[in-house]
């Protein structure tokens, strides 16, 4: 990761942590209502998440590698495991927090989670971040539904840079029982810099083995293909 300037975790960005955290933890106990005995546990939801990306310009290099592990018990998402580097062996981040889904209802999802990241590597100067990330699903119709993840790298040692990530914000039309075809929007600015621009379009492949999903997405000065694959398991 590039570096541009001294950038300290200022006062306001403290507050700004401490009140998400706040708001999250109210939430949840506000939501937390006694269960009865008579209502069934919800399983475990194991979920396996891999990715590797490609630049279509010569000479095709690597991308990213992305790989995390998290499981969703009950309502609460713990433990959120993870790792990813940009196709170079001087960078690389790896993850560690958990949070919960605030909302779960026939039309939305809502999940919030609670991050700390640290990037390792001769180019990573240490730099340490706490990164809080959500995730908003949308079910229009059974067939027709949205999917928007966002976070933010709030630093916390002057080696780190603040950074807005869009990761994704994509519409999906599940044209047959195991095909579906989207398109969707990605972003990132980091500290100083424009705003770039990554659109996509993706389509996905679902089996029992878990989502097969292809995306072709413009990046600045070039364009790359990324393979993404989910796994869902649900246990008791």
């Amino acid at each position: 990761m590039e570096s541009f300037g001294q950038s300290n975790l200022s006062g306001d960005r403290l507050k700004f942590a401490t009140l998400l955290l706040f708001s999250c933890a109210l939430t949840s106990f506000a939501q937390d209502a006694p269960a009865s005995s008579e209502t069934p546990a919800r399983p475990t939801t194991t979920i396996v998440l891999a990715r590797t990306g490609e630049r279509l310009d010569t000479p095709n290099v690597a991308s990213i590698h992305y790989f995390e592990f998290l499981q969703v018990r009950n309502r609460w998402i713990y433990p959120d495991i993870g790792y990813i580097d940009f196709g170079h062996n001087n960078y690389r981040e790896m993850f560690i927090g958990g949070g919960r889904t605030l909302i779960d209802s026939k039309f939305a999802t809502w999940d919030q989670e609670l991050l700390y990241d640290q990037a390792t590597g001769p180019a990573a100067g240490s730099a340490r971040y706490l990164q809080p990330w959500m995730m908003v699903r949308l079910r229009f119709t059974p067939k027709f539904t949205n999917e928007t993840s966002y976070f933010v790298n709030l630093p916390l040692n002057d080696s780190a840079r603040i950074e807005h990530i869009l990761e994704r914000a994509k519409l999906e039309y599940l044209l047959k029982k195991h095909w579906k075809i989207g398109a969707g929007y990605a972003g990132r600015k980091f500290a100083d810099t424009a705003w770039q621009n990554k659109p996509f379009i993706t389509t996905t492949l679902l089996t029992s083995a878990g989502a097969f999903e292809f995306w072709l997405q413009r990046v600045p000065n070039g364009a790359q293909v990324q393979f993404r694959y989910a796994l869902f398991h649900k246990s008791h």
